[in-house]
Order: C-alpha cells, then structure tokens, then sequence
C-alpha cells in the first residue's frame, strides 16, 4: 500500500517526529494589553484616519473594540462586566459608537 501503520514510538523518532513540544516553534507569547494602552491605540487609530470605528476583523484593535461593546450593553444591563462609567465616558469623548448597529446603518 502507499502508507504504513507506525506501530512503535522509535520508529516515529526515527522519522524525525519530537516530542514533548509545548508550544510551536518560533511563536512569541503575546503580552495582553491593558485597557489604557488599547485605548491609546484606539486614539492613535483616530488620529491616523479621523475616526474611531475600527473594523471588528481588523486584528486585535478590531476585537478589543467589540469587546469594549459587548461589555458596555453587559454593564448597561446590570450584569457583571469590565466596562466601568468612567471608561464609558472615556470611549463616548473620542466619538466611539456603542451599537454597531448604528454604524451598518450609516454605511449602506
């Protein structure tokens, strides 16, 4: 036949497999961002294209900011959430929409 059945850890070994990997090679861990230093690039996001409405599949900006509304309609529901008043009012200053809803409306 075209393939056959490995029956032994050493012949696995012996075709180069390795074992014990934790993580892939050449990956660095990425560091999370706090809240202050996603909000800064949220402002630096408006500065380079005079608005804050980050696409949410732009990469990690884009889901910061999803979840920055997922938090504010859990807070404004009484459920728990990281999204605090002040914040709120933080993301309100620079121009930023709650409801993505409002933006596909805009834009069409």
């Amino acid at each position: 036949p075209y393939f056959r059945l490995i029956s032994s850890k050493s012949q696995l070994i012996d075709l180069g497999f390795v074992f014990g990997l934790r993580k892939p090679l050449n990956v660095r861990p990425r560091k999370k961002m706090s809240w202050e230093e996603r909000y800064g690039e949220l402002l630096k996001f408006k500065k380079e294209h005079g608005h804050v409405i980050v696409p949410q599949k732009s990469g990690p900006l884009g889901t910061w900011v999803k979840g920055q509304r997922i938090s504010y309609w859990k807070m404004k529901a009484g459920y728990k959430s990281p999204m605090t008043a002040d914040k709120a009012l933080k993301l309100s200053e620079i121009g930023f929409v709650f409801d993505a809803s409002d933006l596909s409306n805009n834009f069409h």
